[in-house]
């Protein structure tokens, strides 16, 4: 679809209180003194580091764009101020994997300093090229369903995961709270808020695979609430959902604030059993843990994205465990294939092939007894949808027989899935995929072969065509 101009009307702040509508500059004709080109390893950060600078001058902008396959464009209005200050219009454009091309100009009355736009262009120009940041403190939460997180633990110098201030006393096992205090390497403090957040997403999906529970980003929103009173009155009403720290500090906090968290002595692969008794109070966490964020760290770009697809469905199997059986199993499953590395020569690669190269051959062996065989479950469930536990059945406690065969097995995968992950990351991505070993049939040697075979049929049927066109012949 070519550039077209759009029929919605958008306001934005104009910097002095009042409110102006946002130009669609990419069509207006006439002059434009600034042109340049930004290369394309640097255009995607570009508009940031742009962001970033007039926010540190105090200048607000509003911005209008058109995002297609192939082809992105739009236009920035910077205001330095009110509605009687100059503004700078600028307008890019860029197809896909091309550089941006840029061009600017004054818009209204009064026009805005040529020697000043120059300056502000080769400042933000030179912070792209060099990729400048700077280090910026943020805090924000996590959250998850378990046992009282109550000490501290820096997983690096630039990283807190902290205890809040407020706890759920009324159980042992319930909702909880994590502070995360970070520093985050950034081009402004605008941008610094998205990339908080990338990072807080990152983090939740890591603690998900160490800690076997799932930690998740708070969800804002309204929703409806009721508590009851000792006479048993119930008070039902719309509410605020998530928690809220009254005190948030403006720096970093010192190491050693509070306690630590507790470490556990781990071996891996850890099949220990862990539960809860009457000594346990609060949350503890592997004692190799801060390890394993730094090999989470080192891992190359390529490599942090398939540990992400692989701890994201782990994240989302957990999710699912109460209340979608057959789902929660099947995508454990795909967590585990999400680890093979790409490529033909691994597309026939699955759950067991992974499992074997990265914690064994005899885990390995386990998982194909005919009473468990996820990878038969995930193929039923995702292709035809179907269930293998009783998620639609009537639930009935008096029941005669019930069959706990899959709920053994989906028990079983959890601690082998997350270990396979752990491993994984343990040796940063690095390990040999077995062979695939296939029973030899005709079919499979005639596809194998394919490549010799139909160069000699179709030469053989040249020769025998010409015989039995020289016999007809005569």
């Amino acid at each position: 679809m070519p550039k077209a101009k759009s029929k919605a009307t958008v306001m934005a702040a104009d910097g002095s209180g009042g409110l102006a509508k946002v130009q669609d500059r990419r069509f207006e004709q006439g002059d434009w003194p600034i042109r340049f080109e930004v290369p394309n390893e640097q255009a995607d950060t570009w508009l940031r580091y742009f962001s970033a600078e007039c926010e540190s001058r105090g200048w607000n902008s509003s911005s209008f764009g058109q995002m297609e396959a192939r082809e992105n464009s739009g236009s920035v209005t910077v205001n330095i101020g009110g509605a009687d200050k100059a503004s700078l219009a600028v307008v890019w454009e860029r197809k896909r994997e091309r550089p941006m091309n840029v061009r600017a100009r004054s818009a209204g009355v009064p026009e805005f300093p040529l020697a000043e736009a120059q300056e502000l262009f080769e400042r933000v120009n030179d912070r792209c090229r060099s990729g400048a940041t700077e280090r910026i403190y943020r805090r924000g939460l996590l959250e998850y369903d378990g046992l009282p997180w109550c000490g501290e633990l820096w997983l690096d110098d630039t990283l807190r995961l902290g205890p809040p201030s407020r706890q759920d006393e009324t159980a042992l096992l319930g909702p909880r709270v994590i502070v995360i205090d970070a520093l985050v390497d950034c081009v402004g403090r605008s941008d610094s808020i998205w990339v908080f957040d990338k990072n807080l997403r990152e983090l939740s999906v890591f603690l998900s695979v160490a800690m076997g529970t799932t930690v998740r980003i708070p969800e804002q929103g309204r929703t409806w609430t009721w508590t009851s009173s000792t006479d048993g009155t119930v008070e039902c009403a719309v509410r605020n959902v998530g928690y809220w720290e009254q005190h948030n500090p403006t720096d970093m906090p010192a190491r050693n604030a509070v306690r630590a968290i507790p470490l556990r002595p781990v071996s891996r692969p850890d099949f220990s059993q862990r539960g809860i008794d009457i000594t346990t109070t609060e949350m503890s966490l592997p004692a190799d843990v801060t390890d394993l964020w730094t090999a989470y760290r080192a891992l190359t770009e390529e490599r942090r994205q398939r540990f992400l697809q692989a701890g994201s469905k782990w994240q989302e199997a957990l999710a699912h465990s109460r209340d979608r059986d057959t789902l929660s199993f099947a995508l454990m499953v795909v967590a585990c294939e999400s680890l093979k590395p790409e490529g033909s020569p691994f597309q026939g690669h699955n759950i067991y092939h992974i499992v074997e190269a990265l914690l064994g051959k005899s885990i390995a062996d386990r998982l194909k007894a005919d009473w468990f065989r996820p990878q038969d479950v995930r193929n039923v469930h995702l292709h035809r949808g179907e269930f293998l536990n009783s998620e639609f059945d009537q639930v009935d406690i008096m029941s005669s027989y019930h069959d706990p065969t899959f709920d053994q097995a989906r028990r079983a995968l959890a601690p082998i899935i997350q270990q396979t992950i752990i491993e994984w990351l343990r040796r940063l991505g690095k390990f040999t995929m077995p062979p695939i070993e296939r029973k030899k049939t005709l079919r499979r040697w005639i596809k194998d072969k394919a490549l010799i075979i139909l160069p000699v049929l179709t030469a053989s049927g040249v020769v025998v065509g010409w015989f039995l066109r020289m016999f007809s012949y005569h």
